[in-house]
């Protein structure tokens, strides 16, 4: 067991990602449950649907964890030899012992909240993205190439998911697709591009031989650029978000501060990319995402 306990602190440390997936889990059933029933209670909350939702989420990211280290095992084992799959640690058949398990636990998950195949045809959906993200589309060194759409390629199981984890509230009861959802969906594609691009921006001086950094792509002003549009969408689809269940101003009451304060931070790296001003950008988009999802899952209960 210890070495699956050094391997989840270096490649999935669970203390980072539990609270993050479980408050993301959490509002994605609330968030639909207000769109049909604006004057919830949490009483009103399915258990089965909150922890099939968290619990099928946190099983997401491991799974994409594991598709990476089969993914870019050469590469990692040319530029970063010190990773835990790299230096013997774990085998990559040890990983896909642990993927078919939670594969056979997410399906089990969705059979206990209610045997559905529309459900079941959704998570079949983010399976086939995942697989095509891990083939990188049968065209890696096309896409390697062009890192924006790589980027985008990958961020876009962020829409399946959060399509899955509605559904476990909506499809249950009969419900269908609406344009709640489709905010909901476009604001934490853009939050997830947030902690995807604020987790590879480095200092120059922190830059590693061989590894792709936005930083070291697009250039430190570029990547802020980026960063903020991405973070300037997410704040936006968020808002409107809220307003589909009363609490958009609210919402936009903190995420203002939260964004003129990320707009500060992104100036200061921008001018000045050192290790001390990159830190930062490994807590703010963790912050905003667990403050957009806490306030949209959470506040419509209390408004």
């Amino acid at each position: 067991m210890n070495k699956w306990n050094i391997y989840q602190k270096e490649r999935f440390p669970l203390l980072g990602y539990l609270p993050l997936m479980a408050t993301f889990g959490f509002s994605s059933i609330s968030f639909s449950l207000h769109l049909y029933n604006p004057y919830a209670r949490l009483s009103d909350i399915s258990i089965a649907q909150a922890v099939a939702a968290i619990f099928t989420t946190l099983f997401w990211f491991m799974l994409m964890r594991i598709a990476d280290e089969h993914k870019d095992f050469e590469e990692d084992s040319k530029f970063r030899p010190y990773r835990p799959v790299q230096r013997g640690l774990i085998t990559l058949k040890e990983l896909r012992y642990i993927g078919v398990f939670i594969v056979l636990a997410q399906i089990v998950l969705s059979i206990w909240v209610g045997f559905n195949l529309y459900l079941l045809g959704l998570l079949a959906a983010v399976y086939v993205w995942l697989l095509l993200m891990t083939l990188e589309f049968c065209v890696p060194k096309w896409l390697k190439a062009r890192p924006t759409l790589y980027l985008i390629s990958h961020m876009l199981i962020m829409p399946f998911i959060d399509l899955y984890a509605t559904a476990l509230e909506w499809l249950p009861r009969g419900g269908v697709f609406t344009f709640g959802i489709l905010l909901y969906m476009i604001s934490s594609l853009c939050d997830g591009t947030v902690v995807e691009v604020g987790r590879k921006l480095r200092a120059p001086e922190n830059e590693e031989h061989g590894v792709d950094t936005y930083t070291h792509i697009w250039g430190p002003k570029h990547a802020m650029v980026v960063w903020m549009v991405c973070l300037t969408i997410s704040g936006i689809s968020t808002i409107v978000a809220g307003f589909q269940v009363r609490v958009g101003w609210h919402i936009f009451a903190v995420l203002s501060i939260i964004y003129v304060y990320a707009f500060y931070t992104a100036i200061r790296f921008a001018k000045n990319p050192t290790p001390q001003n990159a830190k930062i950008f490994k807590v703010l988009p963790g912050v905003w995402m667990i403050l957009m999802h806490t306030m949209l899952g959470f506040l419509p209960f209390f408004i």
